[in-house]
């Protein structure tokens, strides 16, 4: 006999189950299906049943409304994104310089268009300036070497 078929022989000739057995609806509905011996042994076991499924459900719960909640946030994400394209998009349109100078135009202001490139200023680099600084005396002393080697070639020559 296999291990299951034990179990089941074994419930089956138990005096308890037998009168479960012979219950019938009416004492399933009214409640006396309680009383009995079987069931009275199994209280501890359907208080755990009930808690687990009581915590199951209400875990059930939980992940939907998180899973809910999570939906809810991507769409407010990607509403957000095409709001900050469309943003981007108007500003990139006002501020081209036909733009510009259209609107200047229509409003009769008397501005107008600078002929020179915009020019970038930036903060000189103290380590940066020093080495120009070096480069500049030492192209100097090799100009002046120069005009004065040029300068005794020149007389030699004339001589």
């Amino acid at each position: 006999m296999s291990f299951w078929s034990k179990i089941v022989e074994t419930i089956k000739g138990n005096e308890d189950f037998s009168e479960l057995k012979s219950s019938r609806f009416r004492d399933i509905l009214n409640g006396s299906i309680l009383s009995k011996n079987f069931i009275t042994k199994q209280y501890k076991l359907l208080g755990m049943i009930a808690v687990l499924a009581i915590i199951y459900i209400s875990n059930s719960y939980h992940c939907e409304k998180q899973i809910s909640k999570e939906v809810e946030l991507k769409k407010e994400l990607q509403d957000i994104k095409y709001e900050s394209l469309t943003i981007s998009a108007e500003l990139t349109k006002l501020s081209r310089r036909t733009y510009i100078l259209n609107y200047i135009n229509e409003r009769g202001l008397e501005l107008k268009e600078s002929p020179y490139a915009p020019v970038v200023i930036k903060e000189p680099d103290p380590v940066e300036y020093e080495a120009i600084k070096k480069a500049k005396e030492e192209h100097k002393v090799a100009t002046d070497n120069v005009k004065n080697d040029t300068t005794s070639n020149e007389e030699t020559i004339e001589q």
